[in-house]
């Protein structure tokens, strides 16, 4: 765990014994169900501390520096989206190390979820809610336009990505998701349908530490007014259509 330990101090994240077991029983959680379905690629040990854990903490970073006056990650009254969540990335990670922040996590594979449900027991989080719904479903659900934040990780290209999770922020709420090598292309072909979802514009923040994982250029969109109440688009179509610049 020294590694760990060392990126948690470069990232200026608090932590104790008790969070430091959590992440191993985390790790041990997926790499025995990884045996039974495709939860991840990963096999070892520093491959899922190091791709899973360490980058997922890095959000944490971001939100702490975004928000450094507001102590966001410790406001409990504050609602939190992991979309397409997969094996609890980056959201659960963070969770340990903040258990006070309100999560809900949302996977379209029943089986994820069921993943999801048993590990959060095992890890005794509390207050996380996990929906095993596809995002343009609830995108046109009660839940739209309630989040304050919506983090997400290899999820969809960008243009894609807008329609899916821009339309759940709250007006102020904001999106982050990372994207490894700066996406150039993607937030070129990004910036006509965020417009029209209620982002001004692509912010992008480049994040090295710790420096011996590869870096992470995470993109931000922060919501200035509604989204037009026709997107997201039904099941599908935002991935096969993606609405660009005429």
């Amino acid at each position: 765990m020294k590694v760990l330990r060392k990126a948690l101090d470069e990232l200026s994240i608090d932590y104790d014994d008790e969070k430091i077991e959590k992440i191993s029983v985390y790790f041990e959680e997926i790499y025995k169900s990884s045996k039974n379905f495709n939860l991840t690629s990963l096999k070892s040990w520093e491959e899922i501390r190091d791709t899973l854990f360490i980058r997922s903490l890095r959000y944490a970073y971001i939100i702490n520096t975004i928000f450094s006056k507001s102590n966001f990650l410790n406001n409990k009254n504050l609602r939190i989206l992991d979309l397409g969540t997969g094996a609890g990335i980056p959201s659960i990670p963070i969770k340990i190390f903040y258990p006070q922040i309100n999560l809900f996590l949302t996977e379209s594979s029943s089986k994820k979820c069921e993943f999801l449900s048993n590990t959060v027991k095992k890890l005794d989080l509390e207050n996380i809610k996990i929906n095993n719904q596809r995002a343009e479903m609830l995108g046109q659900s009660k839940s739209r336009e309630s989040f304050d934040l919506i983090l997400t990780r290899a999820l969809a290209k960008l243009p894609t990505l807008a329609e899916l999770t821009i339309p759940l922020l709250k007006i102020g709420g904001i999106v982050i998701t990372a994207k490894g090598k700066y996406p150039s292309k993607e937030i070129h072909d990004s910036n006509y349908i965020i417009n029209i979802l209620g982002v001004e514009k692509n912010i992008s923040e480049k994040i090295d530490i710790p420096s011996f994982l590869p870096e992470d250029n995470f993109i931000i969109w922060k919501k200035i007014k509604e989204s037009p109440v026709t997107f997201p688009r039904r099941d599908g179509v935002p991935k096969k259509s993606p609405i660009l610049e005429p």
